[in-house]
């Protein structure tokens, strides 16, 4: 609890696909913070547990029969994506303030950027997640914080794709 309340924590994502051409596609979007989150944070906050935060963004494709164009909502209950493509680690984290703009200065706001080159996460999207802890640089492992499902966003191998996940707790 903090003064009274308690703890909350809120997802939002930035995404902006950069094409050839020159043209840009944006894209925001709010988040589920999912049910195990509550277990990373609590092994954080355990002295000496030597487990990492949030460490890497992995993007997917779906489960199989999904609808593309109207997957299944995100629910707190997930704990892996459904069919993951690739995991990247970050690019850079950042405190920002409360207007967004980056700052030197601790606030209860980070941005999480990931920027998937050209060959990089090349397919149809449609599922993207946080993980941290222990092995979460490797595919389907570590523990997932935030899940988001979108209608298909589909990458080329001659677009890159930015995501700025913001965390505010």
């Amino acid at each position: 609890m903090r003064d009274g309340r308690v703890f909350l924590a809120s997802g939002e994502i930035f995404a902006t696909m950069k094409h050839k051409d020159g043209t840009e596609e944006k894209r925001h979007w709010n988040n589920v913070i999912v049910d195990v989150a509550s277990e990373l944070m609590a092994e954080l906050m355990k002295e000496n547990s030597g487990v990492q935060g949030i460490m890497t963004l992995a993007v997917g494709t779906g489960a199989v029969g999904w609808d593309l164009q109207n997957p299944p909502p995100a629910t707190a209950a997930q704990t892996q994506l459904e069919a993951e493509l690739t995991r990247k680690t970050f690019d850079s984290t950042n405190y920002v303030d409360g207007s967004g703009n980056p700052t030197v200065t601790r606030t209860n706001i980070v941005d999480y950027i990931t920027t998937f080159t050209e060959t990089e996460a090349v397919g149809a999207l449609v599922e993207m997640g946080l993980f941290g802890g222990t092995g979460s640089t490797s595919p389907n492992s570590g523990t997932q914080v935030n899940y988001h499902t979108f209608a298909v966003w589909n990458k080329p191998n001659t677009s890159t794709l930015t995501i700025v996940w913001r965390l505010t707790f």
